[in-house]
């Protein structure tokens, strides 16, 4: 599978089965600073994230899912939501701490598969009361407390999940209402869109929080299966203060 690259000039292509191709396209997706905070989805050109199976399984085609893997990669840290455990399967990244976000501390029904992988590490943010529910729904899956007031602003969260892990790299996975959640702290929008986008969005779905005038556009790819892939930085003089 191969990536387009449109925006900016020149064109070029990146061969994602060629290491050194590989490694330029991550290259390319560099963050500006070593304490960026990335949402990245799929969507369809109307912004919906899920299919209606409830999952964005369906939403999934071409190089996305190897785009995601490469940027976990990546990471210092990926964080995703409950409800995105409990109806899609998730593999746990292979070098990456995956941090779940659980208002409830219901885990029942989760989806997580460890491929057993020396790096692997599932922290599961949560409030205190729900710790010890945690070990019944999640088995012989190794996880790590830590706590969790939904009610608290993102920056009270983002400081909390660098400190664990040591790093300032954060990857946004969702669902929708962890992009909003996080969205005060969000610097990258990484955005997949099917084909073909019919508005004037720029790939950003219709309901995320903030003005498409606070981004610019970094770069445009496009692949085999003539998916969108977008990434939208937010200008230094707009990013959230910390």
């Amino acid at each position: 599978m191969n990536l387009y690259r449109v925006i900016p000039p020149p064109p070029e292509v990146f061969d994602l089965e060629d290491p050194q191709s590989h490694r330029a396209l991550v290259e390319m997706y560099r963050p500006d600073s070593d304490s960026t905070v990335r949402a990245i989805m799929v969507t369809t050109s109307a912004g919906d994230t899920v299919s209606p199976d409830g999952t964005s399984t369906q939403l999934s085609r071409g190089a996305d899912r190897a785009l995601l893997a490469a940027l976990r990669e990546d990471a210092d840290a990926v964080i995703v939501g409950a409800s995105t455990i409990r109806h899609e399967v998730v593999p746990l990244p292979r070098h990456t701490p995956l941090i779940v976000l659980s208002a409830s501390g219901d885990l029942r029904g989760h989806q997580l598969r460890s491929r057993h992988a020396p790096g692997e590490r599932l922290i599961v943010a949560t409030p205190a009361e729900h710790h010890a529910h945690l070990g019944e729904a999640l088995g012989e899956v190794p996880w790590e407390p830590l706590l969790w007031n939904p009610e608290t602003p993102v920056e009270e969260l983002v400081d909390a999940v660098r400190t664990r892990v040591d790093g300032g790299q954060i990857l946004i996975e969702g669902g929708q209402k962890t992009w909003e959640y996080c969205a005060p702290l969000t610097t990258e929008l990484l955005i997949s869109t099917t084909p073909p986008p019919r508005d004037h969005h720029q790939g950003v779905p219709p309901w995320w929080p903030t003005s498409l005038e606070d981004w610019e556009l970094r770069s445009l790819l496009t692949d085999d299966d003539k998916m969108l892939y977008y990434r939208h930085v937010a200008p230094a003089a707009a990013r959230p203060p910390r």
